[in-house]
């Protein structure tokens, strides 16, 4: 039972929330969706003229080396839930863009709709188009060297069984992971399956790589989820007026999340390693893209990997889906000192943790150039327009790129964008308050939205002014005025069918697939409101090796925000508890309506006292379990007050995943 227990859905509180929610594959049209307004359509052909439409090099790359499709379309588990659904992209096959997508957009998702297998150079191949990210197949001297492994444990197996389909079939003799995000190492075991030996397989990966893979969302995890579903489109239809991308790869498959902890943890700045006879030099590039990652060259292939701090996108300063605000600075000197580290080698082939590769040594140090001036020059433009004494939305508006850096393909914001990374830099300085008493302590949202009405002459007066302004256009200003009648009454259907138009318009517009998707997802919900049914459709499993090697400082930590403070208050517990499995002891305690633990400790007089291993005491303290099932089952031994430790447990909250974002 126990089992059982632990091999269920954990993403209720588990890792890596961006990746929790998994596809919702529907081919279902959106039928309320309503046509791109003239002012949309005219807005969208200004790109035509703004870029270069007839540079087709992308296109080259992004087709060269092809050998063979993906052997399937459709992925399914074994319960027959749909993992993975590729024909649902075939609309992005249907010519020029259609008037409900930017443009440029449009282009980016054609480019990113390129399933298959790959030649990089004789002896590494990609599979692209199986998940978000890229699996990249280096040929080594016994076996395979897997660089990144997917999201999930299906779609990385259908990669290597098409690789397979197509080349010899060697065993695979080490992975190699990037970087700390869970779409390049959730496949791990789905790879494993192609090893000798799978307990004998190197896993490289760089320094923290553990810690940060289960930490850097952990605490926040519930609402990241529910906001990395607006980011990445996880509940609109595949269709021209709903998904067509997210800026930097196809739909997240949403099948199995396994984790291994890497055997080998790349610690120096500069490390040289021979890896199944072929030469690695790696470069840790920490709190970049992510808190733990880093770059390296295969000299034996003349193959510079720079994980995902470069590619065919701008990228994100802050995500829209939450989490810290990113270094600009750090990133940018990543890239410089990648430049000065490979800029000698005699590199043909850069390779990316999304999307397709380029070839020629001048036009990879000309990516890594111009990316390593996009993120310096957001970085050092946004601060100097702070001193000079600009809010973070005023220098939104203002910071434009030079025309070099703003013409280049790749410094697009498909999946990043310039406003929110000039007002990252801002944050990540200086904060959420712009200097402005006013706004030092505003109103919450719905009183401020009862006020807004009351000033403004009332909800019939302020809907006659948005639909006045929505026909001239000015969609931004009316979903602004629109959000404050809806969080001062949300049965106004006739106010939310406007605001619905209204982000609908911005999402049709949008050159970033992330805002295309908050703008149309956004519209859908104030429409059909949350629907929480799809939860069964989307949301991924995460399996027992997982949850096991959750390092329990993290679970605690964890834990610790979940204290229902005023529950708490005037309560007070004490407990000792023994880690049979890790030979451990901890304290916790509750004081003052906070949560408390200490390593190596054990208090003199406990109200109880729990001998138990590492899964069981998760799964009580995520009420997966109760105290008399794990006693019966023989997994817990304990003396004390049982009650007390109930009474404890009956403080922590349980989050839903699915509260409002665009009603109150």
């Amino acid at each position: 039972m126990l089992e059982k227990l632990i091999s269920k859905k954990w993403t209720t509180f588990f890792i890596l929330p961006m990746f929790m929610l998994g596809s919702f594959h529907t081919n279902k049209v959106f039928s309320q969706a309503m046509p791109p307004t003239l002012d949309t359509i005219k807005l969208n052909e200004q790109m035509y003229s703004e870029l270069n439409f007839n540079n087709k090099q992308d296109f080259n790359d992004a087709h060269k080396g092809f050998i063979a499709p993906l052997k399937q379309t459709q992925i399914k588990s074994s319960e027959g839930a749909v993992i993975w659904d590729s024909s649902q992209y075939s609309i992005i096959n249907q010519g020029t863009a259609p008037l409900t997508v930017n443009p440029s957009l449009w282009r980016q998702a054609k480019l990113l709709n390129t399933p298959g297998l790959y030649k990089v150079v004789d002896g590494i191949y990609q599979v692209r188009g199986q998940d978000i990210s890229v699996m990249t197949i280096v040929e080594g001297k016994t076996g395979l060297i897997i660089l990144d492994t997917l999201t999930t444990t299906e779609t990385a197996k259908a990669a290597m069984d098409l690789y397979y389909a197509n080349r010899p079939k060697k065993p695979v003799s080490a992975i190699v992971i990037s970087h700390s995000h869970a779409d390049h190492f959730g496949g791990v075991k789905g790879v494993l399956q192609y090893a000798l030996d799978s307990n004998k397989v190197p896993i490289i990966a760089p320094l923290n790589f553990s810690k940060e893979a289960a930490s850097e969302n952990l605490l926040l995890g519930n609402i990241m989820s529910r906001r990395a579903g607006y980011m990445l489109g996880i509940l609109l239809p595949s269709s021209k007026k709903g998904y067509v991308t997210n800026g930097i790869g196809p739909r997240i498959s949403a099948g199995t999340i396994s984790f291994l902890p890497p055997t080998i943890e790349i610690k120096d700045k500069i490390k040289s390693m021979e890896i199944d006879g072929i030469k690695f030099k790696f470069l840790l590039t920490l709190n970049t893209e992510a808190p733990s990652e880093m770059h390296y060259y295969i000299n034996d292939y003349k193959t510079l990997m720079v994980a995902e701090n470069t590619g065919h996108s701008m990228h994100n300063l802050y995500t829209l889906r939450g989490a810290k605000t990113r270094d600009g600075s750090k990133w940018a000197k990543a890239l410089d000192d990648t430049i000065k580290l490979f800029g000698n080698e005699e590199i043909e082939t850069l390779v990316t943790a999304h999307s397709w590769p380029l070839w020629g040594k001048e036009r990879v140090l000309e990516q890594l150039s111009v990316q390593r001036d996009l993120y310096k020059y957001i970085h050092d433009q946004t601060i100097r327009l702070a001193n000079h004494g600009y809010t973070e939305d005023e220098i939104a508006e203002q910071i434009k790129l030079p025309n070099r850096l703003n013409q280049y393909w790749a410094n697009r914001g498909y999946y990043g964008n310039l406003k929110q990374n000039a007002k990252a830099v801002y944050n990540y300085y200086l904060g959420y308050f712009n200097g402005n008493p006013s706004d030092l302590d505003p109103l919450p949202q719905e009183e401020t939205g009862n006020k807004y009405v009351q000033y403004m002459g009332g909800e019939k007066k302020i809907l006659k002014l948005a639909k006045a302004d929505f026909k001239k256009g000015e969609y931004r200003w009316v979903a602004q005025v629109l959000k404050n009648v809806i969080m001062s009454n949300p049965n106004n259907k006739e106010a939310k069918e406007l605001l619905a138009k209204s982000y609908e318009q911005l999402g049709y517009q949008a050159e970033s697939a992330s805002w295309r998707n908050f703008y149309l997802t956004g519209a859908q919900e104030l429409r059909k409101g949350v629907e929480k049914k799809a939860v069964t459709q989307t949301i991924n499993t995460v399996d027992q090796q997982t949850l096991l090697n959750m390092d329990v400082n993290d679970f605690l930590d964890y834990i610790s925000v979940t204290l229902n403070g005023p529950k708490a208050e005037n309560k007070s517990y004490t407990f000792n508890i023994n880690f049979t499995d890790l030979k451990k002891n901890y304290s916790i305690d509750i004081r003052n309506s906070v949560f408390y633990y200490d390593q190596d400790a054990q208090v003199p007089h406990p109200d109880a006292s729990l001998s138990l291993d590492k899964a069981t005491f998760y799964l009580i303290m995520t009420g997966k379990l109760n105290i008399d099932q794990a006693i019966a089952n023989n997994k817990l031994m304990m003396s004390g007050d049982k009650l007390k430790f109930n009474e404890m447990l009956a403080l922590f909250d349980h989050f839903n995943v699915w509260v409002n974002i665009v009603t109150p």
